[in-house]
């Protein structure tokens, strides 16, 4: 006799496994932190998969509007008035050739508008249009149902801590701009096992 569908066993969710580095990783990395390099490493691999989830659900929802792209109206829609170029270049860490070529392209598909600076004429300022602002509103409803999914089953006492500690590693990695570049400590082979080869001339 078959079961129902409402008989079989759910998948259980996978138990996560954080990322680790060697047992002799600070042997082969004199003065490294094993624990400080595996934090790193969990963030940036975590970093680029949210990232990656993030930009498959915007191009299934608005095609293929780049990440910057939105990223860019989203950032104009958040200011509530027209802005300067550098300023939205300033705030998606983009050059002034990045941002003039993105803008270029969010202007020929009808996203944005530039319009003369009500102060100065020989600048302009970028504005969003009706059609964008759709946009955006739809992007922000992935942003916020990506979060929701990506934070599922970790509780609010963990996220709280999770932000505050993220804020400490901010705080490090800006502080770290303004100082030179510390001199790095070479790194120390691991021993490795003789070769056949080798065994077999002696």
């Amino acid at each position: 006799m078959r079961s129902s569908p409402r008989s079989r066993p759910k998948t259980a969710r996978p138990t996560p496994e954080p990322l680790r580095q060697a047992a002799h990783f600070e042997a082969e990395f004199p003065g490294a932190s094993r624990s400080a390099s595996e934090v790193l490493l969990n963030l940036a691999r975590t970093s680029s998969v949210c990232l990656a989830e993030l930009d498959r659900r915007h191009k299934s929802a608005i095609g293929n509007l780049s990440s910057s792209g939105w990223q860019a109206l989203a950032v104009i829609e958040g200011a509530g008035e027209p802005l300067p170029p550098k300023m939205i270049g300033e705030r998606l860490l983009l050059t002034s050739g990045s941002i003039t070529s993105l803008l270029d392209t969010l202007e020929r598909r009808g996203f944005v508008r530039r319009e003369p600076h009500p102060d100065d004429r020989r600048k302009l300022l970028v504005n969003i249009t009706d059609e964008a602002r759709k946009l955006v509103d739809l992007m922000l409803a992935q942003v916020h149902a990506t979060s929701m999914d990506v934070m599922a089953g970790i509780s609010e006492v963990d996220r709280e801590h999770l932000i505050q500690t993220l804020a400490k590693l901010r705080a490090n990695a800006e502080a770290m701009g303004a100082r030179p570049v510390p001199a790095a400590t070479l790194r120390r082979q691991p021993a490795r096992a003789p070769s056949a080869r080798t065994e077999h001339a002696n």
